[in-house]
């Protein structure tokens, strides 16, 4: 049941780095602190109130009086609570601050990468942020970074604007081993970096086509792209395709 609420908060909230939920038992004496994020679950031992009353009694004050960082939303995202059209909130990446127009995709599932997809504006243009988790060492993190850069002018690949490896602190990036007391071998290699892509050109899905022209010229695009040489890569595989909004 505790599995179920978390993977529900975490579909419905995209917010959210980690999930926080508390579970009594025993006559409501014996506490325990349930914590999921996308490397997985953890769960702290029992906490009893007759035994341990100061821990019983701080566990409860950190959740009920402390910001929303310690329940788990991302610091770097303000929702707008206001009924207002648009934006819906703010999201900061590296110095410079965006308006979030859309949430256009989000994954489903606990343990994964945790995507985010959303529309952005800064000033007049519109952007693409890519938000999410990705498992291994900086290498392995930065890796569609490099292939971005290296396939930059290509037709059919995104243009990358800035990325950010997500700082919850000055100096300290947000990685899922953060909120481990301690690494087992058994969960070692199952820990997830938090970046974040600003992209752009703005695009649709390709099923949003408004004519059988555009989506003719859709497809053609990508066959054509699918095609077109890369330094010394002939083919590669376009992960996404979809046709630009002319309006």
């Amino acid at each position: 049941m505790i599995d179920s609420k978390a993977y529900l908060l975490l579909r419905h909230q995209p917010w959210r780095c980690f999930i926080l939920l508390l579970s009594v038992c025993n006559g409501y004496r014996d506490l325990r602190v349930h914590l999921y994020n996308h490397s997985g679950g953890i769960v702290t031992p029992c906490i009893n109130i007759d035994w341990d009353p100061d821990r019983f009694l701080h566990t409860f004050s950190c959740i009920v009086f402390g910001g929303l960082e310690c329940i788990g939303y991302d610091p770097t995202i303000n929702p707008l609570l206001a009924p207002l059209p648009e934006p819906i909130g703010k999201i900061q990446v590296n110095h410079n601050y965006y308006d979030i127009l859309e949430v256009i995709f989000s994954s489903q599932g606990l343990v994964g990468h945790g995507t985010v997809c959303c529309l952005m504006r800064r000033g007049e243009n519109e952007y693409i942020i890519k938000d999410h988790w990705v498992l291994g060492s900086k290498e392995d993190v930065l890796n569609e970074v490099i292939m971005l850069n290296n396939m930059k002018g290509v037709r059919g690949i995104p243009e990358l604007i800035e990325h950010w490896l997500v700082e919850i602190a000055p100096g300290e990036v947000d990685k899922t081993e953060k909120y481990r007391y301690t690494t087992m071998e058994s969960i070692e290699g199952t820990f997830r970096t938090h970046i974040q892509l600003v992209l752009k050109p703005r695009a649709r899905p390709l099923h949003m086509f408004r004519t059988k022209a555009e989506l003719v010229s859709a497809i053609r695009d990508i066959v054509a792209s699918k095609y077109t040489p890369c330094n010394d890569i002939q083919n590669f595989d376009l992960p996404f395709s979809s046709s630009k909004d002319s309006g």
